[in-house]
């Protein structure tokens, strides 16, 4: 079967309202789930991000913030000229970056796999490079970074 990321898109679209609805519902468990949802959409101040390039991590959760701590240590030192920007899909994992790094990363959620997030996204942290932990491969995450040159 091919993929069609387009037709992909399209379903994504479609199910946002119920993807929503269980975010809410989540939230009920865990209340942190009710925060934060403009940054799932690419809404988020840079303010705080200093005017140099910067490398994006997807780290997912707790396990993958864990695993990519060494890795992030590592590209702190390597690529002292950059900013590191870890983004999560969850409060926990949010709360790990927090905890392993304080401000010496920048912590965003990622944003839903629709182009207008992912595109607004990228073009407030403005990547040059991108590394995903895991298998997070998420179809309009990696053409949207294609489109703007950046290397995943």
């Amino acid at each position: 079967m091919l993929f069609s990321r387009p037709l992909y898109t399209v379903v994504f679209y479609i199910a946002l309202p119920f993807v929503l609805l269980r975010l809410a519902w989540r939230g009920f468990k865990a209340p942190a789930y009710w925060l934060r949802w403009g940054e799932r959409f690419g809404f988020f101040s840079v303010a705080s991000l200093p005017d140099k390039p910067s490398l994006w991590v997807h780290a997912v959760s707790v396990g993958e913030t864990i695993a990519a701590a060494p890795m992030i240590r590592l590209l702190q030192q390597e690529y002292a000229d950059y900013h590191i920007v870890v983004t999560t899909t969850t409060p926990t994992g949010s709360e790990c970056v927090t905890k392993l790094f304080q401000r010496k990363v920048f912590h965003v959620y990622a944003p839903y796999d629709i182009p207008f997030s992912v595109n607004r996204f990228i073009g407030k942290v403005k990547p040059k490079k991108a590394i995903i932990m895991e298998t997070e491969l998420w179809p309009n995450m990696l053409h949207c970074c294609h489109r703007h040159g950046i290397p995943v």
